[in-house]
């Protein structure tokens, strides 16, 4: 059952306002995977994009795009799982995966 019309404007229009803060955080990951690809991702973007990844895994539920949250929860965990530079092609995958729901918006 979909939501109500006025619901969904009103999604919408969060999403409208939260959308730079979100990509703000992709772009977070962006930088962390790029950096430990290449084998030099410093613990400072390491922690600050565990937490980004954590942030978005919440944020994308709560506007309905459950694939988004998900891809945010793979790279949390494979951050968090202590990745190195082979993981990078992986994450880059979930990443990619992520921003396209992210662009999506919610449903």
């Amino acid at each position: 059952m979909a939501p109500p019309d006025d619901l969904q404007a009103a999604i919408a229009a969060l999403w409208l306002e939260a959308r730079p803060r979100m990509f703000a955080r992709i772009e977070t990951l962006e930088a962390a995977i790029a950096a430990l690809g290449d084998g030099g991702l410093e613990p400072e973007l390491h922690e600050r994009a565990c937490q980004e990844a954590h942030k978005l895994t919440g944020s994308l539920g709560t506007f309905g795009m459950p694939d988004g949250s998900t891809h945010a929860r793979e790279i949390e965990l494979g951050l968090a799982d202590g990745a190195t530079a082979a993981d990078a092609p992986a994450l880059a995958e979930h990443l990619a995966a992520l921003r396209r729901a992210a662009e999506a918006g919610p449903a």
